[in-house]
């Protein structure tokens, strides 16, 4: 009888930046576009300040990186955990935004929050202070 050997399907490890563009099979979130990530010569600067490693961004790639995050907030609900639908439905319902908003979970009950509108975005930040179901919700 002949042994055979089968190889068990590999999982690959998923990179930052395909979890960015979502090309781990979820839908995309149009956060960065490859066009955006290209790195050129003299983007990333390394060095080291008293025997501590730095690094520095070149203009270009700082302003990639910021430009999508400007009106982005995290948020937690303090003391309780919260699904995302609810929590979606709950901020939606506090904020009353002008605009949609995505909302992301990012891991132990953190979720980012990002407006589309500058007001929306404003409002979340200074309206407070935002209570769900008797609790504060921290950004």
């Amino acid at each position: 009888m002949d042994n055979m050997m089968v190889d068990s399907p590999s999982v690959r490890e998923v990179s930052w930046k395909e979890k960015l563009l979502r090309r781990n099979g979820s839908e995309s979130c149009d956060v960065f576009s490859d066009r955006d990530l290209v790195i050129e010569d003299g983007d990333i600067l390394r060095s080291s300040i008293n025997r501590i490693p730095a690094i520095d961004f070149s203009d270009r790639l700082r302003n990639i990186l910021v430009r999508d995050i400007e009106t982005t907030v995290v948020v937690k609900l303090l003391g309780w955990n919260i699904g995302y639908g609810v929590l979606h439905n709950c901020i939606s319902s506090l904020w009353k935004p002008s605009q949609p908003f995505r909302l992301m979970d990012i891991d132990n009950r953190h979720y980012l929050v990002q407006f589309q509108s500058r007001e929306d975005y404003d409002l979340a930040l200074t309206q407070g202070p935002w209570i769900v179901f008797g609790h504060y919700l921290t950004i």
